[in-house]
């Protein structure tokens, strides 16, 4: 299932999608998540959208519990309803999204991208 849904503080449909994903995921506010990565950016001298800087931030704080180098390519959808307990951040090409309980949050529906990677989120809020 999916579910409109922006988290940036204007209401702007810009590529966020980090942040806007992170956001949602941890019950942080956008403005939180946005300086929280921008110094993490700043410490690796990377530009915030760059792949590699945002894998491993990924990787530093939360549990990766699927890759696409596993073999079997998955749909955002079919995620949604295998993962349909808890809360997710799923990646893909160029793309960032939150799952929670199934339900696909986001600014457009990516259900028909292949994800790359997912990772389980532990909310502390």
């Amino acid at each position: 299932m999916y579910r409109y849904f922006n988290a940036n503080p204007l209401g702007r449909k810009v590529n966020d999608c980090t942040v806007r994903a992170i956001s949602l995921a941890t019950g942080k506010s956008w403005d939180f998540i946005y300086k929280i990565l921008s110094e993490f950016a700043r410490k690796e001298a990377v530009m915030m959208d760059n792949i590699k800087y945002i894998d491993k931030f990924l990787d530093s704080n939360f549990l990766k519990v699927y890759s696409h180098n596993s073999g079997y390519k998955m749909t955002v959808d079919e995620a949604a309803k295998e993962f349909n307990k808890g809360v997710y951040l799923i990646t893909m090409q160029n793309h960032i999204t939150c799952c929670i309980d199934g339900t696909i949050y986001d600014i457009f529906n990516p259900g028909d991208r292949t994800i790359w990677e997912i990772y389980k989120v532990k909310r502390t809020s």
